[in-house]
């Protein structure tokens, strides 16, 4: 038989290699967050970017907020060393430009965005299920949570890492090649260092990999596994030796609350993930104080679909985004407490939007015309929530004030939504308006120290000594290692003539921080007027050589000295 040119098969358009999808999808991520380049940092970006004091390779060895406090945590629960390698990077790079942080993310989401697709396709092999796949990660409105959100790195590492290595995971069986082996084990090395979450994928691997039957499963399978399972056990113990724990966060309440607020906020999240339009950011339930209600059902009836449906039990791919929506989201919502939503669903969005696609696929089996009725609808309504739903949500994270007022009311019941919104009206000039809300996180959270602080400090300024010193001792007695609370103390008693007092209290913030030159500086004042000049120098010559560059500090330094003979 003679073969002439154009004798080859035409390859179907649905069966073309993916390229082209995935590229437009990864670019349209990129396109619809460009707004973000001019967003600031916000709320843990400043603990976290600006007042970390650790370099990109200390990242490893610190916790997650070392050097700005984790907030009304106490304690840091956190052991994410990759997330604060990076920006650590970008600090390095850009200082504290917030648009290059904002940049960063905006790529990693894109990245995301495209790793998703190839999953896609290794599922499916369909170029349109991986462009409506991608188009719906892209423009997603929850994802705005942690793209528009500088912090919100830790999911975007976490889940490109994650996709890698289910890419592994799903080339092991067709090849079991050290490829796969490798990307798995990568994979979840960089997921598992950006994010708690991460630990669950070793729950999907092993389900995934013995799902066959022990007999068929491959050498290398194992190997697989137990390199996963090692890696595990050296991010544990690297986050014992760093935080002191394995676990980090204390749970609190009963089993049955906890597993109630755990169905709940499942429930609620998985409707909050169809339905995006509307839905607010924030989300408020402390753990313990879990019920009964409405959204347990949807829940429950995510987590019996396999057992319920035949067809779901013999499909393997059904099988898997299932299990990976219900092990990525399942154990963490119940014990997230306070967070955008949008955060706790980044990670288990990819085995969602596999199921929709699934069930999809299913009921248009064999009907050309319900395909692409299907097609244009999804691609109809990604246009829509990329025009109308996502820009609004990504605003929400534009700046500090915009921030705060979103959250306190949406979570009214949560106090440190109103210390934030406080601290904004403060730099923008409402005083009342800040006076009002530190009274509010004062009444839901009568612990909250630094709000009395803030408080007594705003108080002082309007001249209400005798509340702003109540105030500091009330602080004191919280944290009574708290240096500026002693100083502002020492500073109130001095304006009611309480010089003896006023002493005590800026020799105490003097001992718990030596290189305060204001309590230092303060404390030469009250020696001056004393009439106690050579204490008074000692005292303004020491707060000079802390801090040279005060114009105060120095014209009080040079008085002084220049008296002396």
């Amino acid at each position: 038989m003679k073969l002439t040119a154009g004798a080859a098969q035409r390859v179907p358009f649905n069966r073309k290699r993916p390229a082209v999808a995935i590229g437009l999808c990864a670019l349209v991520a990129a396109l619809v967050y460009l707004p973000t380049l001019r967003y600031q940092l916000v709320w843990d970006d400043v603990d976290i970017i600006v007042q970390n004091e650790s370099s990109p390779l200390q990242a490893f060895a610190h916790s997650f907020w070392y050097g700005g406090g984790a907030g009304i945590l106490g304690k840091d629960p956190y052991y994410r060393p990759l997330a604060n390698f990076s920006l650590g990077i970008d600090e390095l790079v850009a200082g504290h430009r917030a648009w290059y942080f904002h940049m960063v993310n905006l790529l990693l989401h894109a990245a995301v965005v495209a790793l998703a697709g190839v999953v896609v396709w290794q599922v499916f092999g369909s170029f349109w299920l991986v462009l409506l796949a991608g188009m719906i990660c892209a423009v997603h409105p929850l994802a705005a949570d942690s793209v528009a959100y500088v912090s919100g790195r830790t999911d975007l590492l976490a889940c490109a890492g994650l996709l890698v290595a289910l890419l592994g995971l799903l080339r092991l069986p067709k090849r079991h090649d050290w490829p796969a082996v490798a990307m798995t084990w990568a994979g979840f090395a960089i997921a598992v260092l950006s994010k708690e979450t991460a630990v669950m994928f070793v729950v999907v691997a092993g389900v995934f990999l013995s799902a066959r039957g022990f007999r068929r499963v491959h050498r290398r399978d194992m190997v697989a596994l137990a390199g996963v399972l090692t890696l595990l056990g050296g991010y544990l113990a690297a986050r014992y030796a760093v935080l002191g724990s394995v676990v980090g966060m204390a749970v609190s309440g009963g089993i049955v609350a906890n597993v109630l607020l755990s169905l709940g906020n499942f429930g609620r999240l998985l409707l909050t993930a169809v339905l995006p339009p509307g839905q607010g950011v924030f989300l408020w339930t402390p753990a313990g104080l879990g019920r009964l209600t409405l959204f347990v059902l949807p829940g429950i009836v995510f987590l019996a679909l396999p057992f319920v449906l035949k067809p779901m039990r013999r499909s393997g791919s059904a099988g898997l985004a299932w299990l990976w929506g219900a092990a990525m989201l399942l154990p963490f919502a119940g014990l997230a407490g306070f967070g955008p939503v949008g955060r706790l669903l980044y990670v288990p969005g990819i085995g969602f939007v596999l199921l929709a696609l699934l069930a999809g696929r299913s009921v248009t089996r064999g009907t050309r015309n319900g395909r692409v009725a299907v097609v244009v609808m999804t691609l109809a309504y990604c246009a829509l929530l990329a025009l109308l739903v996502l820009p609004q949500r990504m605003r929400v994270w534009k700046d500090g004030y915009t921030l705060f007022r979103q959250m306190t009311r949406e979570a009214p019941r949560y106090p440190a939504g109103h210390f934030n919104y406080a601290f904004e009206l403060r730099r923008r000039g409402d005083i009342d308006g800040a006076v009002s809300e530190y009274r509010q996180a004062i009444v839901l959270d009568p612990g909250m120290a630094l709000a009395y602080s803030n408080l007594g400090a705003l108080l002082q300024s309007k001249g209400e000594l005798v509340q702003a010193e109540s105030l500091y001792r009330r602080t004191i007695e919280l944290r009574p290692g708290y240096a500026l609370a002693w100083n502002n103390l020492g500073i109130v008693r001095y304006k009611r003539g309480d010089g003896a007092g006023a002493v005590q209290a800026f020799r105490r913030a003097i001992e718990l921080k030596p290189d305060d030159a204001g309590a230092v500086y303060n404390l030469g004042r009250i020696y001056q007027q004393a009439g106690m000049p050579d204490s008074a120098a000692v005292m303004f010559e020491r707060a000079h050589r802390i801090e040279p560059g005060n114009p105060q500090i120095r014209a009080s330094y040079e008085q002084t000295h220049g008296q002396k003979p």
